[in-house]
C-alpha cells in the first residue's frame, strides 16, 4: 500500500529532528575546538568543492529524480546514473589534485592548507552521492525506512564526534575521517533500503537504452550548463572574495552564521523533495490545477514553519553565539542575525525551483540564475572589497547581507512567475510573507524581554524564552490560522492525523 504524503513528511520531519542534535553538537563543539581560523578553513575548502559538485551535477540529479518518480519500474535509470556518478567523482578528484600544485592552489585557496583539497573533494562527493541515493528511496516512495536509517546513523555520528572532542583528538584531519565514516554509513543505509525495494537492479545497459538516456539527460541538463557554470564561478567567488580580503577568521564567523541558518531550515527541508515528487507526478498527468493547489496549500505553511525558527534565532542571536561559539566568536553576532532570515525565503526558493524543474522549464531557471549571479557578484564586491577598491569591507556581515537581500528579491521573482503559470494570488502571498514575519519577530521580542525580568540567565533563560515564544506562537496560530496560510479545519485535520490512531481495518 503506498504511503501518504503526510506520513512520508512526518517521517522526514522526525528524521530531521533526530539530526538537529548533530548540527547543534557540531556547532557547540567545532567552533570551540578549532577556533575561528581553522573552522573558517574547513568551511571554505568544503564550500569550494560543494559548489564544484553543483557544477558537475548540472541538474542531472534532479532529472534523475523526476524521471525515476514518474517511471519507477525503469531500473535502467539507476544503472545509467551510477555511471554518471563515477564520472563526477573522477572530475572532482582531478580538480583537487590540481589544487595541490602551489602555483594554482594558493590562488584558488588563499590562506588555506592545500592538503585539505583532496579531503574536501571526497567529502563533497560523498555528501552529494548520499543525496542521490536518498532520492532513489523518495522516488520509490520508500521514505519511511530511508529516514529511519538516516536518523539512526546521524545520531551515531553525533556520538562519534563528541567522543573525539572529549578525547581531545578533534583536529581537521580527524574531523574529515569522522565525516567519511558517517557519510559512507548513510550511503550504505540508503542503498540497503533500495535493495529491499528492488532485489535485482540491472547494471548492464543495452546500447540503445544508454543512448536514449544520454539524449534525455542532455536535453534536460544542457540549458542548465550556463546556469551551473555561473553558479559555480560566482557563488564560489563570493566566498573567495571574503577569504582573499578578510582571511579565514571572517570565513569562520560567516560559517557559524550559515550553520545556524541551516539548523533553522531543517524542519522545512524535509518536505521539499516530497512536494517536488508530487509536482512531477502532477505534471506528468498534465494536471496544473493540482500543482497550483499543492503550492497554495503547502507554501505558506512551510514558510511560517521556517519563519518560526528564524525569527527566534534573529532575536536571540547573542545567546546562540555565546552558547555555540563563545567569546572568540563574538564578531559573528551580526552575521548570525542577518543569516537567521535566510531560511525563510530559502523555503520559497526551493518550492519555486521545484515547479520549474518539474515542468522542465530549465531555460527560465538558467536565465534567472544568470541575472542573480551577475547582480550578486557586483553586490558582493561592493560589500566585501576594501575602500580603495570601491567597497565597504563589511566582512562576514557584508556577505550575509548580500545573501539574505538577494534571496528575498530573486525568490519573489521566481514566485511571481510561478503564480502566472499556476494561477494563484501572488500579492496575497507577498502580504503573508511580510505579516507573518513581523508577528513572529514581535512574539520573539516579547519572550526575550519577559524572560530577562526573571532571575535565570544564560542557557536557562534562553530555554525559557523559547518555551514562552512557542506558547505565544501556538496561541496566535489558533487565534488566526491564516498566519500559516490554513483554516481551522486544516488545523483540526492535522491534529487528528497526528494524535488519533487510524481506524482499525475489519
Amino acid at each position: 500500500m503506498p504511503v501518504s504524503l503526510a506520513k512520508r513528511y512526518a517521517f522526514k520531519l522526525l528524521a530531521n529532528c533526530a539530526t538537529i542534535p548533530v548540527y547543534l553538537v557540531m556547532e557547540a563543539i567545532l567552533p570551540r575546538a578549532l577556533g575561528p581560523r581553522a573552522y573558517g578553513e574547513f568551511s571554505f575548502a568544503t564550500s569550494l568543492f560543494q559548489q564544484c559538485m553543483g557544477f558537475l551535477d548540472m541538474g542531472s540529479s534532479v532529472c534523475f529524480y523526476t524521471a525515476l518518480s514518474r517511471r519507477q519500474r525503469e531500473l535502467g535509470l539507476i544503472s545509467f546514473y551510477g555511471r554518471v556518478c563515477l564520472v563526477v567523482l573522477a572530475l572532482c578528484m582531478l580538480l583537487s589534485l590540481a589544487i595541490l600544485q602551489p602555483a594554482f592552489g594558493e590562488w584558488i585557496m588563499p590562506q588555506v592548507p592545500l592538503w585539505m583539497a583532496p579531503l574536501a573533494a571526497l567529502w563533497a562527493f560523498l555528501t552529494w552521492f548520499g543525496r542521490v541515493v536518498r532520492s532513489i528511496n523518495d522516488a520509490f516512495g520508500a521514505t519511511v525506512p530511508s529516514e529511519l536509517a538516516r536518523a539512526a546513523i546521524s545520531l551515531g555520528g553525533m556520538f562519534l564526534l563528541a567522543a573525539l572532542f572529549w578525547a581531545d583528538a578533534l583536529t581537521l584531519a580527524s574531523l574529515f575521517i569522522q565525516q567519511y565514516i558517517v557519510l559512507s554509513a548513510l550511503i550504505l543505509g540508503f542503498w540497503h533500503v533500495v535493495r529491499q525495494e528492488h532485489k535485482q537492479i540491472p547494471w548492464t545497459l543495452a546500447a540503445a537504452d544508454a543512448y536514449a538516456y544520454r539524449v534525455e539527460f542532455f536535453r534536460y541538463s544542457h540549458p542548465l550548463f550556463v546556469q551551473a557554470l555561473l553558479s559555480f564561478l560566482f557563488l564560489t567567488g563570493e566566498r573567495w572574495l571574503l577569504q582573499w580580503f578578510d582571511g579565514s577568521a571572517e570565513q569562520g564567523f560567516f560559517a557559524l552564521s550559515q550553520k545556524v541558518s541551516l539548523a533553522c531550515f531543517l524542519f522545512v527541508s524535509a518536505m521539499t523533495p516530497l512536494i517536488m515528487r508530487e509536482l512531477s507526478i502532477a505534471w506528468g498527468q498534465k494536471d496544473t490545477a493540482l500543482m497550483g493547489r499543492l503550492i497554495t496549500r503547502f507554501a505558506p505553511m512551510l514558510y511560517v514553519v521556517a519563519a518560526y525558527f528564524s525569527c527566534f534565532t534573529l532575536v536571540e542571536a547573542s545567546a546562540l553565539v555565546d552558547i555555540f561559539g563563545g567569546a572568540q566568536f563574538a564578531q559573528a553576532l551580526l552575521p548570525v542575525q542577518i543569516m537567521a532570515l535566510y531560511p525563510v525565503h530559502q523555503t520559497y526558493g526551493q518550492l519555486a525551483g521545484s515547479v520549474f524543474q518539474a515542468v522542465g522549464r530549465t531555460t527560465v531557471l538558467r536565465n534567472l540564475t544568470v541575472l542573480d549571479c551577475l547582480a550578486g557578484i557586483i553586490v558582493s564586491w561592493l560589500l566585501l572589497a576594501p575602500p580603495e577598491y570601491c567597497g565597504l569591507r563589511l566582512g562576514a556581515a557584508g556577505l550575509a547581507v548580500k545573501m539574505a537581500a538577494m534571496q528575498f528579491v530573486m525568490v519573489n521573482v521566481y514566485f511571481w512567475l510561478v503564480a502566472r503559470m499556476l494561477s494563484f494570488n501572488y500579492l496575497h502571498n507577498l502580504l503573508h510573507q511580510i505579516v507573518s514575519v513581523a508577528v513572529l519577530i514581535g512574539l520573539a521580542l516579547i519572550s526575550r524581554e519577559a524572560t530577562t525580568l526573571l532571575p535565570w540567565t544564560g542557557f536557562a533563560r534562553f530555554l525559557l524564552s523559547g518555551m514562552l515564544y512557542s506558547l505565544l506562537a501556538a496561541a496566535c496560530l489558533l487565534a488566526a490560522p491564516q498566519l500559516a496560510g490554513c483554516s481551522r479545519q486544516d488545523l483540526y485535520d492535522i491534529g487528528r492525523r497526528l494524535w488519533r490512531a487510524p481506524p482499525r481495518q475489519g
